[in-house]
């Protein structure tokens, strides 16, 4: 099997596979089948699964059916990657939890984790849904390795979300018009785009540089979506809620906060431990009411996903819903891969 593609000026450009789509389409459980399949290891790409400790929350585990189906599955959990079943998957537990973790920094260390990979001779798979990580992945984004500005940050910080949305406004409309209307009322997100503005006096006219140019002119990339009717995510969602329930997602966040990690930390974190946050603060008066709006939070997080993805190009896209999905996607693989 060939792990890189020939082009018709004779430069060689290895193979990358990545494997997509919105939350609870069974992504990992997809990508660790292929990667035992083609002999492969996978970056996940994932906003929070970087952080260390949050495990139950941000699914790092295969899913319950996954395990069933392999009594003799295995975790063995090292510091910037775990190994399940003997597949490594890079870019887990990468930072501490209290620290706070740019897509700079994860572009950073994925492009050497999927040189790496590569290097070894086996087929790097990007497994994830946080698809502004994935595209300044694969395509680069201006302006990442701008550092934070924590003078700049302190002053903003004490700014309502109004407030802030006021003053990129003023500074730049279309800025403001660009976010979607939940980053509108993310205060982290606004700031960051205020702290991203060129300094004055600058050209208008003059376009910003690449800081990265993303990793799709450096390999044969293979894009495969996973999609599915809405109502089946949302049930999804709603078991899989349960599920990590019953695993001790609520007694994760009870050490997690034991051991430093603030509630207004773990509020920033979002979903999941967003809420958790609150059940811990006291602020649902039963179990069922917390879970309840988890479960409504994370659909929303599956509206806005979908929202995104359906902006990327050169995706093909597989419901999991269909009774030959498998077999499909080993085929498509299969025939990129030998390609």
């Amino acid at each position: 099997m060939a792990l890189f593609l020939l082009t018709s000026t004779g430069i060689r450009m290895n193979k990358l596979l990545v494997i997509l789509g919105p939350t609870a389409t069974g992504k990992t459980d997809l990508a660790l089948s292929l990667a035992k399949k083609f002999d492969g290891e996978l970056v996940s790409c994932d906003s929070r699964q970087v952080y260390v400790g949050l495990d139950i929350g941000t699914g790092k585990m295969p899913s319950v059916e996954s395990r069933i189906m392999n009594q003799e599955s295995r975790v063995k959990k090292t510091k910037g990657f775990w190994e399940i079943d003997g597949i490594k998957i890079w870019a887990y537990d990468v930072v501490d939890p209290k620290i706070q973790y740019t897509v700079a920094e994860y572009v950073k260390e994925a492009t050497k984790m999927l040189a790496d990979i590569t290097a070894r001779g086996k087929l790097p798979i990007v497994v994830g849904g946080t698809g502004f990580y994935l595209k300044a992945l694969l395509l680069g984004l201006p302006n990442l390795s701008k550092p934070v500005d924590l003078k700049l940050r302190k002053e903003l910080e004490k700014l309502s979300v109004g407030e802030l949305q006021e003053k990129l406004k003023a500074l730049s409309p279309s800025g403001l018009l660009a976010l979607n209307e939940s980053d509108r009322q993310n205060p982290r997100r606004l700031i960051r785009k205020l702290e991203l503005l060129p300094e004055r006096p600058t050209n208008p006219y003059m376009k910003v540089s690449m800081v990265e140019t993303g990793l799709s002119s450096e390999y044969d990339v293979l894009r495969i979506g996973l999609t599915a009717p809405r109502e089946v995510l949302y049930k999804n969602i709603d078991l899989r809620v349960l599920s990590r329930l019953d695993q001790g997602m609520v007694e994760e966040a009870m050490s997690l906060n034991k051991n430093g990690l603030t509630l207004k930390r773990m509020r920033q974190l979002g979903l999941e431990y967003g809420v958790l946050a609150g059940y811990l603060d006291g602020k649902f008066k039963d179990f069922e009411e917390m879970t309840t709006l988890m479960q409504n939070k994370i659909h929303g997080y599956l509206r806005r996903q979908q929202t995104w993805f359906k902006k990327e190009d050169n995706v093909n896209w597989m419901d999991i819903t269909e009774v030959e999905f498998m077999e499909t996607v080993e085929n498509e693989v299969a025939g990129w891969y030998d390609s």
